[in-house]
């Protein structure tokens, strides 16, 4: 009698043996997360950095101030990446500390764990024999999946998604037909729960209510087959005609309904998140993320490796063959798994490394249903060299993914995914150092570069990793616009930064790279990098200093610091510069653009677009500054003839008023026209101004003082309905 025969297992043993197990489980995700993260040397960016950092910093915060903390959590909710999937983390940060490996740990005990488990529960549900031995050696082929460890130890936490998302599958696979309604609004929480810790698991609640819907349609059909070959029995005519559509409208109302429970969820904990999310074109603000078809199906395959896509395949097509699994399981399973295939391989074909926690379990699934059914259809030497040859194919494949060997399986195996080190780590503090006694008080350096071994958020994360916290932030590298369909044109940061760092050759993010863009997406980061390697006129108000810094892979670091501002005309045609080498306008720039404002904001924080022609505009204050940003530039189309108008609003009664100047310029930077007028509270009248010339390319819209001294906080001033008559 087998080990795992649950009929002989008397109720203690089941327990131990469970118990053995899950501490197994335990045992090894503590040993491989422990020696991964120890074996790192690096300083971490981007994705790899930004929720670590998140979830430190909430655990911090509620350390110090509870109620200040419950706060920010609330008011992320209405941010695309919020707090709420790192609160089950805090915990075990307070307890165990804010290391990296302290949140790895956290994130691999709390959500990995869990996940794992669910999948094994899952294939239980699926395969309809020894329900205990299914669920753990599904739990520990997931165990020999790489990539059910590397988003993980590169920082993600987006598994905490997937396991309601599992559970949401789980729930609906014990009972298709969802005959206790009680599951109805359960599924729609756990869906609705997934999309509110990481937006893009929208796409796996699409993916669960198509799969149900053409589940309910093929079941339609075959109770229509059903009832017209039982035509002969006449007392079954009625019922050969309405049972069918009556079963398909009950499917259409729940899955109706668990959609509407989601959305309701949703909408009252995060309504506006999730108007944003249902009106914002991502698909085009993040074109750049989206690879080309052979890019992605090369990429998947050196994710798991073609020989796990092989074990996949045949356990399908063997469960499909010898209708091994439970059909109802099945055929949901198997249409959410198509359906995610093609939602992330072919529609959105994004490649960072967290996507893959959408394929991977369908992945594990294969795997599993290929063992069983080898295991169950196949005698003798057959079936143990077949699963053997599997297993080590599974081991070494697994060892390949995680352990720094440089080998090349021509994508039999999976990609090696080795443990960060940087071979240039004392050099990048020696520039963190510099940069930090050259700009103590927070001058703004702009980075003109952006890949993965140099950018902004490194030199960043570094200083936070080498001074103190209290100290940290005072290194203010800018390291925005860098995505062209995502960002903006680079000029204002530009025009504000006082040191500027150049790496030569050019730093953009590389195909091959594991944090990736779609070629030729980086023009915005690659003009300013033209700007002063081709000493275009605005690097003329900087001086190149003599230090400078190599790096990795042959990485020279140059530094600039201004020596003056730059003038009005030289922004003007700086522009005309980029606006030439940038063919297609970047994805969030706005017609009108302002030249100063503030860095520590989002883009086009002082504009914002009331409709096609209407904007609205405030001059917002300016950090570690008591003036307001005042300039504006306006780019898009004009004519010989421009008249700008809109509704002056001046908040504070105490502001003694202020002066409205309207320039017009061509592209070589020559002033053409201008106008001016005043505005206080006692004038209460509106914005306009008209100014004309020849081939004129740009509007300047600048709020101007009254008297002779800058305009302060107070005289704070909102431009509404603000357009431009061409």
């Amino acid at each position: 009698m087998g080990l795992f025969d649950v009929v002989s297992f008397k109720l203690p043993r089941k327990f131990i043996i469970d118990g053995f197990f899950l501490f197994l489980l335990v045992l090894v995700t503590v040993a491989v997360t422990s020696i991964y993260v120890s074996s790192e040397h690096t300083f971490y960016w981007w994705d790899y950095a930004g929720y670590n950092t998140a979830t430190v910093n909430t655990a911090n915060l509620f350390r110090d101030s509870p109620d200040k903390a419950w706060r920010g959590v609330i008011e992320s909710l209405s941010k695309e990446k919020n707090l709420l999937i790192s609160l089950p983390l805090v915990p075990f940060i307070l307890l165990f500390g804010e290391s990296r490996l302290s949140y790895i740990l956290s994130v691999s005990l709390i959500y990995v764990l869990p996940f794992r488990l669910l999948l094994g529960a899952i294939s239980a549900q699926l395969i309809p024999v020894y329900s205990r031995r299914v669920f753990w050696s599904t739990v520990l082929l997931s165990l020999l999946i790489p990539m059910s460890w590397i988003p993980t130890l590169r920082g993600y936490l987006d598994t905490g998604g997937c396991v309601f998302v599992a559970l949401a599958i789980w729930v609906y696979l014990q009972d298709v037909k969802l005959k206790s309604w009680w599951k109805i609004p359960l599924i729609g929480f756990l869906l609705a729960a997934a999309i509110l810790l990481r937006r893009h698991f929208a796409y796996s609640a699409i993916a669960f209510l198509g799969a149900a819907t053409l589940q309910a349609f093929i079941e339609f059909i075959v109770l229509i087959y059903r009832r017209k070959s039982a035509r002969s029995y006449p007392k079954d005519k009625d019922a050969a005609v309405q049972f069918p559509y009556r079963c398909l409208f009950e499917s259409g109302v729940k899955l109706g309904l668990i959609a509407v429970t989601s959305l309701t969820i949703l909408m009252f904990v995060a309504g506006d998140f999730t108007r944003s999310a249902l009106t914002v074109d991502y698909r085009n603000l993040y074109v750049a993320w989206s690879l080309p078809v052979n890019d992605i199906l090369t990429r998947y395959a050196d994710f798991y490796g073609l020989g796990t896509w092989l074990l996949v395949l045949i356990g399908f097509s063997a469960v499909i063959l010898t209708r091994m699994l439970v059909p109802a399981a099945a055929i949901f399973v198997s249409l959410f798994g198509v359906l995610s295939l093609v939602e992330w391989l072919l529609v959105l074909r994004y490649g960072y490394l967290h996507y893959t926690i959408h394929i991977t379990p369908i992945a594990l699934l294969g795997i599993s249903t290929f063992f069983w059914t080898t295991w169950l259809t196949l005698k003798g030497k057959v079936r143990y060299f077949m699963l053997g040859a599997a297993g080590l194919y599974l081991v070494v494949n697994a060892a390949v993914g995680l352990i720094p060997l440089k080998i090349d399986l021509s994508r039999l195996f999976v990609g090696n995914f080795p443990p960060l080190v940087r071979s240039d780590y004392d050099e990048v503090v020696k520039l963190v150092d510099f940069l930090r006694k050259l700009a103590p008080n927070e001058e703004p350096i702009y980075i003109a570069g952006a890949s993965n071994s140099f950018n902004a958020n490194i030199l960043r994360q570094a200083n936070r990793k080498l001074n103190p916290p209290e100290g940290w932030w005072k290194l203010n590298t800018i390291g925005r616009p860098q995505i062209d369909s995502r960002d903006t044109y680079p000029l204002p940061e530009l025009l504000q930064s006082q040191y500027a760092v150049v790496a030569v050759p050019f730093q953009q993010v590389l195909p091959s790279d594991e944090q990736v863009l779609r070629s030729h997406e980086q023009d915005v980061v690659k003009v300013v990098y033209d700007a002063f390697t081709q000493n275009w006129e605005i690097a003329r108000d900087f001086q190149l200093l003599p230090e400078q810094f190599k790096l990795e892979n042959g990485v020279t670091v140059s530094v600039y610091r201004r020596v003056r501002q730059t003038d009005t005309a030289t922004a003007v045609r700086t522009l005309d510069a980029m606006q030439r080498q940038i063919v297609d306008r970047p994805g969030t720039q706005l017609d009108w653009i302002s030249l100063h404002q503030s860095l520590y904001t989002s883009a086009n924080y002082s504009v914002s677009q009331e409709s096609d022609n209407l904007y609205n505009i405030v001059t917002h204050p300016i950090k570690n500054s008591q003036k307001l940003d005042t300039s504006f530039l306006y780019l898009g189309s004009i004519s010989d003839k421009a008249k700008v108008t809109g509704q002056l609003n001046l908040p504070n009664q105490q502001c003694p008023g202020f002066a409205l100047r309207l320039t017009l310029w061509d592209k070589q930077g020559k002033l053409i026209d201008s106008a001016e007028m005043a505005y206080s509270k006692k004038s209460a009248i509106g914005l306009n101004l008209l100014v004309e010339g020849k081939n004129p390319i740009y509007l300047l819209l600048e709020v101007l003082s009254s008297t002779k001294q800058d305009l302060k906080n107070q005289c704070q001033l909102k431009i509404n309905n603000l357009a431009v008559s061409r």
